[in-house]
C-alpha cells in the first residue's frame, strides 16, 4: 500500500487525466463517452494528441476500419451505426493517448482502482437485486434470477450481460494482482473481491459469462509459469465441472432454453444479411438496424462475434479489425517470455473475448470495449521507463 501510495504521488497531469478515464468509464455510457471527450480535447489541447497518433501500433488498421464503418453507416442511413463507429473512433483515440503515457506503475493503479470500483458496482447491483426481488414478490435471499432482461441486475452497465462480462474481467484482475503479491492480506482482498464478482456474475444471469471459467484459471497460472497453482486450478476446474453435472440447477436459468431458441433465429437472420451485403456489410448493429425491415426475430445485434462482424463490416471491416488485433498480438507475443503474467492477462481476455463471442456481442459498449482494449494494449508499457520492475 505504502508503493501505491507514493505510486500516486508521482503521477503527471497525462496518467492522472487516464485514471480520470477509467473512473469515468462506470458511469452511465452518455456520461462516460462525455468524460472521456473532455479528456481527449485536454490531450489535444495539451499538443500531445498527433505525436500519441503517430505512435499507434495498428493506426492504419483501426482508422481505416473506423472511417469506413463511418462510410458505409452514413450511405445507408444506419444512424446509430453511424453512432457506433464514432464510438469506435473515441475509443480508438482514447486508447492512442493511453499507449503513449502507459507505465508499469500507472497500469497497477489503473487494475486497482478498477478492483476497488467493482465493490462500488456490486453494492448497486445488490441494491437492484432487492428492488427487482421485492418487486415479483421474493425475499432478497430466495435468490430468484429473472428472465427478463429488464429484470436483472446490470449495475452502472445498462445490460446484465456488459455487467456480467465486466465481473469477468474484473476476476481476472484479481488474478494478476494476487499472482504479483506475496503479502498474504493483499491476497486474502484479491480472493474475496473475485468471490464478490463471480457472485455479482451469478446474479446476472448471464450464462454466457460463466463459459470462461472452463479455462481461463489453468491458462492464467499456465502461462505464468505457477505450476502448483495451475495443477490445483486444474483439480479445482474438475470438481467444479462435476459438482454442475450432479446439481444443474447451481447454473443461473439453467432450464430455460427460449434464450439459445432465440439466439438460432437471430443467426438464421444474420447469415442472410451476410448473403445481402458481404462485402460492406451495412455499419455496426446492421442486425439491429434490418431486423424489423427483413421481418427476423427482434435483436440489437446478431449475438456472435464471427456474425456480428461479418454482418456489420462485411468481409472488408473484418479484414481490417483482424489486422488492428493481430498487429496488438505480435506485440504481445515479444514479452511473452521476459514478462509472463502480463502476457498471461492479455492472452485470457482475448480467449475470454472469443468464448463470449460465441453466444453474444459484448464488446461493443464503452466500459466492456474499452477495458478490453487497454488491457490489449497492455504490452506496450514494457518499452516505457519505469521507477521499478513487475512481471
Amino acid at each position: 500500500m505504502k508503493e501505491l501510495k507514493q505510486t500516486f504521488q508521482s503521477l503527471n497531469r497525462y496518467e492522472w487525466a487516464l485514471l480520470a478515464g477509467t473512473i469515468a468509464l462506470f458511469l452511465p455510457f452518455q456520461f462516460a463517452a462525455a468524460g472521456l471527450v473532455l479528456i481527449l480535447f485536454f490531450f489535444l489541447f495539451s499538443g500531445k494528441l498527433a505525436g500519441s497518433l503517430r505512435n499507434q501500433t495498428g493506426a492504419c488498421w483501426l482508422y481505416g476500419f473506423v472511417v469506413l464503418e463511418l462510410a458505409v453507416s452514413a450511405f445507408y442511413g444506419n444512424w446509430m451505426g453511424f453512432l457506433n463507429a464514432g464510438g469506435y473512433l473515441l475509443a480508438g483515440l482514447y486508447i492512442a493517448v493511453y499507449r503513449q503515457y502507459l507505465t508499469r506503475p500507472l497500469f497497477t493503479i489503473i487494475l486497482e482502482v478498477m478492483i476497488a470500483m467493482s465493490w462500488l458496482a456490486a453494492f448497486w447491483g445488490l441494491v437492484e437485486f432487492q428492488a427487482v426481488s421485492a418487486r415479483k414478490g421474493y425475499d432478497f435471499f430466495d435468490f430468484v434470477i429473472q428472465n427478463s432482461p429488464r429484470d436483472r441486475i446490470n449495475s452502472t452497465f445498462m445490460n446484465a450481460n456488459f455487467y456480467a462480462t465486466m465481473c469477468v474481467f474484473f476476476i481476472l484482475f484479481c488474478l494478476y494482482e494476487y499472482v504479483r503479491h506475496r503479502r498474504i492480506s493483499l491476497r486474502l482482498y484479491y480472493v474475496v473481491t473475485a468471490l464478490l464478482n463471480f457472485f455479482m456474475l451469478l446474479l446476472t444471469g448471464c450464462r454466457t459469462a460463466l463459459l470462461p471459467f472452463l479455462f481461463i484459471f489453468p491458462v492464467f497460472f499456465g502461462f505464468a509459469g505457477k505450476r502448483k497453482l495451475f495443477a490445483f486450478s486444474i483439480g479445482m476446474e474438475i470438481l467444479a465441472l462435476i459438482l454442475v453435472l450432479t446439481f444443474p440447477e447451481l447454473i443461473p436459468r439453467g432450464s430455460n432454453l427460449s434464450t439459445l431458441f432465440s439466439r438460432i433465429k437471430i443467426w438464421d437472420g444474420a447469415v442472410v444479411l451476410i448473403q445481402m451485403h458481404p462485402l460492406l456489410g451495412m455499419g455496426p448493429v446492421t442486425y439491429g438496424f434490418m431486423y424489423k425491415t427483413m421481418g427476423f426475430h427482434k435483436a440489437p445485434h446478431a449475438h456472435n462475434l464471427l456474425l456480428e462482424s461479418l454482418t456489420s463490416y462485411g468481409l472488408s471491416g473484418t479484414v481490417l479489425i483482424t489486422g488492428y488485433f493481430i498487429r496488438l498480438l505480435r506485440e504481445t507475443m515479444a514479452i511473452m517470455q521476459e514478462h509472463p503474467t502480463t502476457f498471461s492477462l492479455i492472452i485470457c481476455f482475448y480467449l475470454t473475448a472469443l468464448v463470449l463471442g460465441l453466444l453474444d456481442f459484448t464488446l461493443n459498449f464503452p466500459v466492456t470495449g474499452i477495458t478490453f482494449l487497454m488491457v490489449a494494449n497492455a504490452a506496450c508499457m514494457w518499452k516505457q521507463p519505469a521507477a521499478h520492475q513487475d512481471t
